[in-house]
């Protein structure tokens, strides 16, 4: 739906979608009783995806030498796995990625009901100073003994929603714009807090410190990795500055001359610990952080 008022100073957009992707692909363990190694590649299940998308653009101000455009947009997004084809136990899951490769891998799930990015952990039990306690989960199926059955799936690595907001403003021969960007409701497993934030991941040295940790074991005080622990499981909402320029025009008879300065991923406003939060696969595993830019532009017309 496309709507426009006020001679379309105010206008907008608001698309809806639903999708179905069947026969998706996975790596998954052959039957039951099968060596780890014996993997294949197969059509294992299918998902939905469905969302809203709302667009909004508005001219606040509209002068023969100054104007000033807004735009915001806004996307609810849910995607859910709808089917698997391997096993008929409601409960039968297959870890994300094949059951190799170590937690990076075995972190998430896939199971139907759930967002292909859900997380299966154990649920961490805390004193009353609200630190985590070492080796203690809950026992979700009260059998008195902590195993695999007392995973669950927690939180999910893609967001419920993206904004977007942009400003363009023209003032004679000056242009201004910015825009800001987030997501919300994502969360991030931080793998490099719980690979690294513990003392025996440590090099021994006479100092009095820790040497070559996550400083995040100051927090826990873990003697021990805790791989499958929902701590590791963070919020990850953020909103970035993503993009700023400024430009001045100069008009020539025969050649305009333009010259911008333009910055990109100016800074980032978000709760979570790691060097950036928005990863798509939701696994924080140490990766190439984003540049922050800075470019100067010169520019002829002719």
């Amino acid at each position: 739906m496309d709507f426009g008022f006020f001679n379309n100073r105010f206008s907008g957009s608001v698309d809806a979608y639903y999708r179905e992707t069947k026969d998706l692909l996975a790596t998954v363990p052959v039957p039951a009783g099968a060596n780890l190694s014996d993997l294949i590649t197969t059509n294992v299940g299918q998902t939905v995806s469905r969302g809203i998308e709302v667009g909004l653009d508005g001219i606040l101000i509209q002068k023969e030498d100054f104007n000033w455009n807004v735009n915001y947009n806004i996307t609810f997004q849910d995607l859910e796995i709808t089917g698997l084809s391997l096993g008929n136990d409601p409960n039968f899951f297959i870890p994300k990625g094949g059951i190799s490769g170590g937690v990076g891998n075995n972190i998430q799930i896939w199971k139907e009901g759930f967002d292909p990015t859900t997380f299966f952990v154990f649920r961490q039990v805390y004193n009353q100073q609200g630190q985590p306690i070492e080796g203690a989960y809950v026992d979700v199926n009260g059998d008195n003994q902590i195993t695999e059955a007392d995973k669950q799936p927690y939180k999910k690595g893609t967001p419920d929603y993206y904004m977007g907001f942009t400003n363009t403003l023209n003032y004679k021969n000056f242009d201004f714009s910015f825009t800001f960007r987030g997501n919300f409701g994502q969360y991030v497993y931080n793998n490099t807090q719980s690979g690294n934030g513990f003392v025996g991941a440590g090099t021994i040295t006479p100092q009095d410190y820790y040497s070559n940790l996550n400083s995040n074991v100051l927090e826990t005080n873990f003697q021990k990795n805790q791989l499958f622990s929902d701590y590791y499981v963070q919020s990850a909402d953020f909103i970035r500055l993503d993009n700023v320029s400024i430009g001045y025009l100069i008009p020539g008879d025969k050649i305009d001359f333009r010259a911008s300065l333009t910055g990109t991923n100016l800074f980032t406003i978000t709760d979570y610990a790691g060097l950036d939060p928005e990863i798509s696969n939701g696994i924080d595993n140490n990766f190439y952080p984003r540049t922050r830019n800075l470019v100067l532009g010169l520019n002829f017309s002719f």
